[in-house]
């Protein structure tokens, strides 16, 4: 009889449990869907980077299945590719900025990074972005399209205002080096082609010596 007693409380206790584990299980906030934001940050070396601007697309919209939640692509790209696989590869993000001109921008225009470094979206609906670098800050190389997902499921919390930057560092530009000159060092260019300047003078000296034999044979001439 006791033993029965136990084994009812454990059940009982199972189901007891059961709504709990369900509630506990982390679902987006309904009502932020539309209000939502995405801030990127551009660094280099822990310093901000400001200048150029960016671009955001919607890449994917969000689906719920039996309370677990996944990404899949807008209407726009489908007929390109059918599912995302893993949003966290680069590849990805890769493949759908080959897709571009099929995406509509969030902005009229693309976003400038302003002082802080700093380019931000809002008011945007739950989904998965894209963010292309349309034009680069002076001095630095345009960073590689990357995906940014919102919500933002951490540490068991969706975040509705997310802060993230490139997957790839920043480079600096390399501006070419002018090539040293192959001159003596002097301001003048190296002497090249032919030198006209013993023209005269060879022929001077030719004058010169057919005077002297004129001469010459006259005088031998008059002696005999």
């Amino acid at each position: 009889m006791k033993k029965h007693l136990i084994s009812a409380l454990l059940a009982l206790l199972v189901l007891l449990c059961l709504p709990l584990s369900a509630a506990a299980h982390p679902v987006p906030d309904e009502s932020q869907d539309g209000h939502c934001s995405i801030t990127i940050t551009m660094t280099y070396k822990g310093k901000a980077v400001p200048g150029g601007t960016l671009a955001l697309y919607k890449v994917g919209d969000v689906q719920e299945d039996d309370g677990n939640y996944s990404f899949v692509p807008v209407k726009a790209i489908q007929s390109d590719i059918s599912e995302f696989g893993n949003i966290e590869s680069s590849d990805l993000a890769g493949k759908l900025a080959k897709l571009e001109k099929k995406l509509t921008p969030v902005t009229a225009k693309p976003v400038t990074i302003d002082k802080n470094g700093t380019a931000a979206f809002s008011n945007l609906e739950f989904g998965l972005y894209l963010v292309v670098q349309k034009t680069a800050a002076s001095g630095y190389g345009k960073t590689s399209p990357f995906l940014v997902s919102v919500p933002y499921l951490y540490k068991g919390e969706y975040k509705y205002n997310v802060t993230s930057q490139p997957k790839t560092d920043l480079e600096r530009e390399v501006k070419p080096t002018t090539p040293p000159s192959s001159g003596g060092g002097g301001g003048k260019l190296p002497q090249t082609g032919q030198l006209w300047w013993p023209v005269p003078v060879l022929v001077c000296m030719g004058l010169g010596c057919i005077a002297v034999g004129l001469i010459r044979r006259r005088e031998a001439g008059d002696e005999s």
